[in-house]
């Protein structure tokens, strides 16, 4: 961290004593200001920019007015004044103790019990100095309530720093941070400020439940997202019986310590160390953020249109590219089982005039057997037991023009049972060569995911990284004829785990995401521009950090139950669509009728044709691809994109996915050059006119996909209708256009509308070329 510190911030040289407080400083296009003449520990904190918008303030006792609480008993009120509790210094430390390890068997655990007794509660301020567009302000922190003579006062020095490439645009504008504590006694610092009880934070990386996170608190801490997430009784059983494995409203693959508010501000941390957001505060109007590290870096963001927060954030984060064009041309059908079994059902779907353009066969490496089902064998090599014509298959499906796709993790299981694959396991080999991550002991750091033992690949070791890369290419690119794959997991690097290059497990956890997925990218560019294998490849991934759209070709939005509801299912596609669009996952797309089927005691949850129908439907305008999943069970009486009653709807919107592959591209483009997410929140587009369209209801219910097309998609079971919210459509006005029936609707207007299965709520600006093109495409279907 102190190496980031040293790039991104110059150096200063020494000053005298600064001018006395208050006092207003100039960097760039911000002013800070700074004011410790109230004398109470609390001394004022306020970045805004030069015309005066906010971006940053400390707490102070006049953000939230002292309000009186009431109760009634036996039908009589009584009333009492109340107030907040004393606002937060804007700088504290404290001590903390994990009581619960943050992951377990890679779904979050953690609890932590913050000492308030060694929590700081005042700050002094004893410097501050500028040097052009870069301030830094010393002080120290104490506890209010400890005059004695060896009272504890923790140094900090608060650096800001306006970057250089503010200039470059419109009205969007960013300011750096960094805090550095010397302090050998705490292990936390928190970072606070004012929040309007009015304020609407959003973003946080990939939340599948929470739209407007005010009065949550968020943990930055990746993990599975768990089966159920809230949704009972399934979450509780599974938290109580299997680890946590259940998860919670807030678990995430991809949560990240980033955020925007509808008060056009937001900021970002750039450090990979857990963090915890609290934005719980409404009575005291504020927010705190805990870091677990004592060097701090971030950044500030001002906006005046929403999508400029987007384009900052992206200038960290890197920006994805368009995929590549078969990935466009219509569906990748999952699949598993044998050739026996993907064969006919491949017939029957490309008789039906669905065009397949690749099958994703993520069984390919075998499978385990053992008490928690059929599971895949993470063995990263062809199985001649599960597929011993594979190379069979593979040269029927390139007569019909259909690709091979693979599955793969950073993960290698110690206890195979696919004979075919013992005599030369991979963990065998990683073992013996230090290419795994490992424990205090200097040993492969034992991981369990239920039945299965394995390890998990070191990305910090360059001999391992390259070793993986070798295993993409030789096992799945060359002997597998693969075109693609899915990166999955990434979520289990254990807190206390050791790392080659010297890094704490804590401080990799969330970042090994990054090198999961640099690792893939390298291979996949390494197979682009092999003169002799060069094949348009592509893989998706699950889990993100920070930096992961640097890397990532596309993303996927993980496990999903079969369900509609928003804690888990269909629903969660929607939202986390639009809250990972604010982090630079520009591309994604999720498994086409959800992933996680159940069969535990009071918790049976099956795939039906009306929920796999509706989620063919959206996908079609959500999806950056358009693949199918068979489930987690593979079971008759589980609906299947080929069976008779689905199949129809399959063909009909892969027809639909495939005619929109220029609109998709074209949004791709932007997405490369400014980071503006395909699958938009509606405040993106009309944010700045709108209020309506910041509200959760609308924001749960309906997005933009690209810049021509509202989508409102069913996500209720049983409905028929849905009521719409069709935005204001700037100054110039307009009318929105039915997709399938051409009724018009006025902006500003809600309405019930028709919803059948096979025509969702899709609507266009009249006057789109693009949606009057595919008004009369849809006109074709049957």
């Amino acid at each position: 961290m102190r190496a980031l510190l040293a790039l991104l911030l110059p150096a200063l040289p020494l000053f005298a004593a600064p001018a006395p407080l208050p006092a207003t400083y100039s960097l760039g296009d911000f002013a800070v200001r700074l004011d410790d003449t109230a004398g109470d520990g609390r001394p004022l904190l306020q970045v805004s920019t030069s015309s005066g918008h906010v971006v940053w303030k400390s707490q102070e006792e006049a953000d939230v007015p002292d309000r009186r609480l009431s109760a009634s008993t036996s039908g009589e009120t009584a009333s009492w004044p109340w107030s907040p509790p004393p606002p937060l210094p804007f700088l504290s430390v404290a001590t903390a103790k994990v009581t619960r390890e943050p992951i377990v068997e890679t779904f979050y655990q953690m609890k932590e019990k913050v000492d308030s007794s060694s929590k700081t509660d005042a700050v002094s301020i004893t410097d501050v100095a500028q040097d052009g567009n870069t301030l830094v302000i010393s002080g120290e922190m104490y506890r209010s309530d400890d005059d004695s003579v060896d009272s504890v006062r923790v140094p900090f020095n608060f650096t800001m720093h306006s970057p250089t490439t503010n200039k470059i645009r419109k009205s969007g504008i960013m300011l750096d941070f960094s805090v550095d504590v010397e302090d050998g006694h705490s292990n936390r610092v928190f970072l606070s400020a004012a929040s309007p009880t009015d304020e609407k934070i959003y973003g946080m990386g990939l939340q599948y439940t929470s739209i407007d996170h005010k009065g949550k608190v968020l943990p930055v801490i990746i993990s599975e997202q768990g089966i159920g997430r809230g949704l009972q009784p399934v979450t509780a059983f599974l938290n109580e019986f299997f680890d946590g494995a259940g998860g919670n409203w807030h678990t995430s693959y991809a949560c990240k310590p980033q955020f925007m508010t509808n008060m056009h501000r937001g900021m970002m941390l750039f450090n990979t160390e857990a963090s915890i957001f609290d934005f719980s505060s409404i009575d005291s109007g504020g927010m705190e953020i805990e870091v677990w590290d004592f060097q701090l870096t971030g950044r500030f963001f001002a906006f005046e249109e929403p999508l400029e927060y987007v384009e900052m954030i992206t200038e960290y984060t890197g920006r994805m590219s368009p995929l590549t064009s078969w990935t466009q041309e219509g569906a990748i059908l999952g699949l598993e089982g044998g050739s026996e079994i993907v064969e006919p059902i491949i017939d029957k779907v490309l008789a039906a005039g669905v065009a397949v353009k690749a099958i994703w066969l993520q069984d390919w490496a075998g499978l385990h057997h053992a008490y928690d089902g059929d599971r895949l064998q993470w063995n990263w090599r062809l199985s001649s037991d599960s597929y011993p014509d594979w190379s069979e298959l593979s040269k029927n499906m390139t007569k019909v023009g259909v690709k091979m796709m693979t599955y793969i993790n950073p993960y290698f299981q110690k206890n195979l049972d696919d004979k075919s694959a013992i005599p030369d396991s991979q963990y065998t080999e990683g073992d013996a060569n230090g290419y795994f991550i490992k424990n205090g002991d200097n040993v492969t750091y034992p991981f369990k995911s239920g039945s299965i033992d394995f390890g998990c690949l070191d990305a910090t070791n360059d001999a391992a990284a390259k070793w993986m890369k070798d295993i993409i290419k030789k096992e799945m690119v060359d002997n597998a004829d693969s075109y693609g794959w899915m990166s999955d997991f990434g979520e289990a690097v254990p807190f206390d785990a050791v790392l080659s290059d010297g890094k704490s497990g804590a401080t990799h956890h969330n970042e090994f995401p990054e090198y999961w997925q640099k690792l893939n990218r390298e291979a996949v560019d390494e197979v682009r521009f092999d003169p002799i294998h060069k094949r348009e490849v592509v893989y998706f991934s699950r889990s993100g950090y920070n930096k992961s759209p640097t890397y990532a070709d596309v993303f996927w939005l993980g496990d999903q139950l079969v369900t509609f509801d928003d804690l888990d299912g269909l629903n969660t596609v929607l939202i986390s669509q639009q809250s990972g669009g604010l982090s630079g996952h520009s591309l994604a797309h999720s498994d086409i009728g959800g992933y996680t089927i159940t069969n535990y005691p009071l918790a049976h949850y099956g795939r039906s044709p009306e929920l796999l129908l509706r989620w063919i439907e959206m996908e079609a305008f959500s999806g950056s691809m358009f693949r199918s999943h068979v489930g987690s069970l593979f079971r008759d009486k589980d609906a299947q994109v080929w069976d008779d009653d689905v199949l129809p709807g399959f063909a009909k919107f892969t027809q639909v996915f495939a005619f929109l592959k220029d609109y998709r591209h074209a949004a791709m483009k932007v997405a490369e050059k400014k980071g503006w997410p395909v699958v938009r929140s509606g405040f993106l587009a009309w944010g700045s006119g709108d209020d309506r369209v910041w509200e959760e209801d609308f924001i749960r219910n309906e997005f933009m996909f690209g810049d021509d097309f509202l989508v409102a998609p069913v996500v209720v079971e049983g409905a028929e209708d849905k009521t719409v919210y069709f935005p204001l459509c700037g100054d110039e006005g307009g009318t929105w256009v039915h997709l399938w029936t051409q009724d018009t609707y006025a902006c500003g207007d809600e309405q019930k509308v028709e919803a059948p299965v096979g025509e969702p709520p899709v609507f266009y600006l009249q006057g789109s070329d693009w949606g009057g093109k595919l008004a009369e495409f849809v006109q074709t279907l049957a």
